[in-house]
């Protein structure tokens, strides 16, 4: 099936609700003839109003009003000039476009970050859709209704969703998902226990990163501090890096605080070579990051088309 608006389905939902409808009222119209008038009505009265009311209760859930898709009160795209670069992704590389009072901004960013964003998949976890989806940039300004939510404020998969439809709105983005055996990293627990804790109170979700020469050596050692973190994250993390799907199956889903000590030396000297994660995820946290070949849900982009400029 493909992701996109349910407009069709509820105007298709409301045509078979009234005709149901019809139906029914035709048959409460037998019903209550007089026989001398209609002599076959007894034999269609039972059969004409069992079957409008099997029908009315097969599609008696579409008739109910569909819940509004999530979107942007306003909503600017504005095409980059031709081979502008990508804005990196930050310190952490990840994306960060949502500010207080419900406000999005991605500036010179291509569509394959705003989907990967938008639906949380990693850039292994998605497949197809025309190249320049990877290439061309766009800047991207939106807010969300004040009234978004009871609260009054817009959480970030609050935003997630209205950038969803803001896909498919104005990009006509169509997708589907698909599972597949592909080679992974798995992250699960160790032999002992997790060195993961829980974070404080007053916490934000952050990373810090501290890098130091190592003596005698051309390498760089990096400390990176994880607070209220979850292992999720990590994985998004890691996959970035890594260009590799990455999977938590530890079955802890809470945030935490921790820290990794990446040291690699002149025969490992990228700090995101695999088998140096590998040794620091065990020894450092408990965990175990292995590969092997897993099930992945997939997102494949069936198509989308260019937004051009005054969008």
């Amino acid at each position: 099936m493909s992701l996109h608006s349910k407009a069709p389905l509820r105007a298709a939902s409301v045509k078979m609700c009234q005709a149901a409808l019809t139906n029914l009222d035709q048959a409460w119209h037998f019903w209550t003839a007089k026989p001398e008038k209609a002599p076959y009505i007894l034999y269609m009265t039972k059969p004409l109003a069992l079957a409008a009311l099997l029908l009315l209760q097969l599609h008696h859930l579409h008739c109910e009003e569909l819940p509004k898709t999530p979107a942007f009160e306003v909503a600017s795209i504005t095409p980059c000039p031709p081979g502008t670069p990508p804005a990196p992704l930050g310190h952490a590389w990840t994306a960060q476009f949502t500010s207080p009072g419900g406000r999005f901004r991605a500036s010179a960013t291509t569509v394959k970050v705003l989907l990967e964003w938008a639906y949380s998949i990693q850039p292994s976890e998605h497949s197809g859709g025309p190249s320049w989806i990877a290439d061309d940039c766009y800047d991207v300004v939106a807010k969300a209704e004040a009234n978004a939510t009871a609260e009054g404020k817009v959480t970030d998969d609050q935003m997630k969703l209205m950038l969803r439809t803001l896909l498919a709105d104005r990009f006509k983005l169509l997708l589907h998902r698909q599972r597949k055996e592909l080679s992974a990293y798995v992250i699960s627990v160790g032999n002992t226990a997790p060195k993961l804790f829980p974070p404080k109170d007053d916490e934000t979700s952050t990373v810090r990163f501290t890098a130091w020469a190592i003596p005698d050596q051309k390498t760089t050692a990096y400390r990176i501090i994880f607070t209220r973190y979850t292992l999720g994250q990590l994985c998004d993390l890691f996959a970035r890096q890594m260009d590799s799907v990455v999977v938590n199956r530890t079955g802890l889903n809470g945030a935490y605080d921790f820290t990794l000590e990446l040291t690699p030396d002149e025969s490992q000297p990228n700090p995101a070579d695999p088998a140096l994660l590998i040794t620091a995820m065990r020894e450092q946290l408990g965990l175990t990051l292995k590969s092997q070949k897993t099930p992945v849900d997939i997102m494949v982009i069936d198509s989308a088309e260019k937004v051009a400029a005054g969008n």
